[in-house]
């Protein structure tokens, strides 16, 4: 099943991943990654996976953009009815793509 969908277990948007860009390895260790979705990024899956997180949403942009921060792990940012986001990993060892990506898939 591809796109966002509801997961009848927990109730939650599952999103699936088509593909992980490089975009910059940091100096500090860190990495930044441009992940492309199956679908569009709506606005409950930019609450769904901002839970117990830090989010900005500007709504009133012409194309309403947000920010996902989860202190010390991963800074998260995009424009909703996009099918792409960026990703920042502070800390990769403590917090993989790999754990970013089930994440974002809700597995």
């Amino acid at each position: 099943m591809q796109g966002a969908t509801r997961n009848i277990r927990n109730g939650r948007l599952r999103m699936e991943i088509l593909e992980i860009k490089n975009v910059e390895d940091c100096f500090d260790g860190s990495l930044i990654k441009e992940i492309l979705l199956a679908s569009e990024i709506t606005k409950d899956f930019i609450y769904s996976i901002g839970d117990e997180c830090n989010i900005q949403y500007f709504d009133n942009f012409a194309r309403p953009f947000f920010k996902i921060r989860k202190n010390g792990l991963f800074d998260l940012k995009g424009i909703e009815g996009n099918k792409t986001m960026r990703v920042h990993l502070k800390n990769p060892e403590k917090y993989s793509m790999e754990k970013f990506c089930q994440l974002v898939q809700r597995l």
